[in-house]
């Protein structure tokens, strides 16, 4: 009898199985080091987002900077954010400097991101407000572009297997560093001080922060691209004009833009009623704390209460928890930080939520990039900072009706959860991959 041939070196061997069982393979996994710099690259995101979303604003004020202008440059610096899915495609078709299509952008953004925060501690806002926007808006640039090709590693390493658990462990690694971040960024400036010569220690911080994983990446070799590797194609935006994808496009717009107009200027709204940084701090890590445990609710929440009861809870829950922040009073630090924890996980959940509408209505074709451009959508909230504190402007710099003109708007919303309900995930034939796929259409 033939002995069986010696498997190739560096194959897998899989372990004995009982007499007519296929054998199982082995499971496989990110290796330790890049999951590793995927976690401390979500992790300084976490950092940085955490002083743009709960401190730059008392930074600006303390300088003298309108409210108005520092809604409408909040606005600006965020935009990448609504537009970084420009960098999938560079990042799929370009391989930067023969170096690779992720490691090399993840590096120059990295850089952009350090000096960025580096150069707004030399700019005092209130003389110098256009430069220090500018400053700020090349800072999240760097941000934007490493977000973004991370994450096409994570999809180009990542064995379907273990998509899981590095979801979930990236995205515990944001929460928990932002919420840290904010903790005792608050902390911190509350101590110092906030404003020109007094707050730059954090921003200091943050930039030494992103040295972290830049170490990481450059020692870090990139890992090969298989053949079959998810790249950008032109014919995925088709999915994008279908009417329920549509329907899923202006949901995500809405609530995205009404629900983050609400909380970029939370801060300010707080400092109004004389909260400290280190209060706000508080608040702002009880908000990104509630929005972990709505992520966490909604597998639990959807199954008791079907697709339709999930949307209904998303929409009212925003809006009531949107309305509340009214009854913020200026002597109840635990009634603010409770509504400020219960607007969190509205918000959590609704993200979530709106993570599986998108999953669903993707191409799975070419799932990552038709999934970043629906991200995208929800990521054009950027505008919801300015729109309402013109909105607070409009009611005589008061931010009581603010939040119930936001919440009355929010339940607009609901027009959208008959269609949205009936998504279906798009499915193709399995026999002519190159037929177009169906399922959005679906009653």
């Amino acid at each position: 009898m033939t002995a069986p041939p010696e498997p190739a070196e560096g194959a897998s061997i899989p372990p004995a199985t009982p007499a007519g069982t296929p054998p199982r393979p082995l499971a496989r996994r990110v290796p330790l080091a890049y999951l590793t710099l995927f976690c401390l690259l979500y992790a300084v995101q976490g950092v940085v987002f955490a002083y743009f979303a709960n401190f730059n604003q008392g930074y600006m004020g303390a300088a003298g900077v309108s409210d108005e202008a520092i809604g409408f440059i909040g606005f600006v610096v965020l935009l990448p954010f609504a537009f970084k899915f420009v960098f999938g495609p560079l990042s799929d078709r370009i391989r930067l400097l023969g170096l690779g299509h992720r490691s090399p952008y993840i590096v120059l953004g990295l850089t952009i991101q350090a000096v960025g925060l580096v150069g707004l501690t030399r700019i005092d806002p209130g003389s110098s407000t256009t430069a220090f926007a500018a400053v700020a808006l090349m800072a999240v640039v760097g941000l934007a572009l490493y977000d973004t090709c991370t994450d096409g590693l994570v999809i180009d390493i990542t064995p379907p297997g273990d998509r899981e658990r590095v979801q979930g462990m990236l995205i515990f690694s944001r929460f928990a560093t932002a919420a840290v971040a904010t903790l005792g960024f608050g902390a911190w400036l509350q101590a110092t001080g906030t404003g020109p010569g007094r707050g730059e220690g954090v921003l200091w911080a943050c930039a030494g922060l992103t040295l972290v994983p830049l170490a990481v990446a450059l020692v870090l070799r990139e890992p090969d691209r298989s053949a079959d590797a998810e790249r950008f194609r032109w014919a995925a935006l088709k999915v994008l004009i279908r009417p329920r994808a549509l329907v899923l496009i202006a949901f995500g717009t809405f609530y995205a833009v009404v629900a983050w107009g609400v909380e970029i200027n939370l801060p300010i709204h707080y400092d109004r009623l004389d909260y400290g940084p280190g209060a706000i701090g508080r608040f702002g890590s009880a908000r990104t704390l509630g929005r972990a445990l709505g992520g966490l609710l909604l597998p639990l929440g959807a199954s008791r209460l079907g697709r339709r009861g999930t949307l209904r809870v998303a929409v009212l829950g925003l809006a009531v928890t949107e309305a509340s922040q009214a009854l913020i009073a200026a002597d109840s630090p635990w009634g603010a930080g409770l509504l400020s924890f219960l607007f969190g996980v509205a918000n959590g959940w609704t993200e979530a939520l709106f993570y599986v509408l998108a999953m669903e209505a993707s191409d799975p074709r070419m799932a990552a990039s038709t999934f970043a451009l629906f991200m995208a959508v929800s990521n054009l909230s950027v505008m919801g900072s300015w729109l309402f504190i013109r909105t607070v402007a409009a009611f005589g710099d008061r931010f009581a009706p603010a939040f119930v003109a936001a919440a009355l708007v929010t339940c607009l919303a609901l027009f959208a959860v008959r269609p949205l309900a009936r998504l279906k995930a798009i499915a193709i034939t399995i026999d002519d991959p190159s037929a177009e796929p169906t399922g959005t259409e679906a009653a």
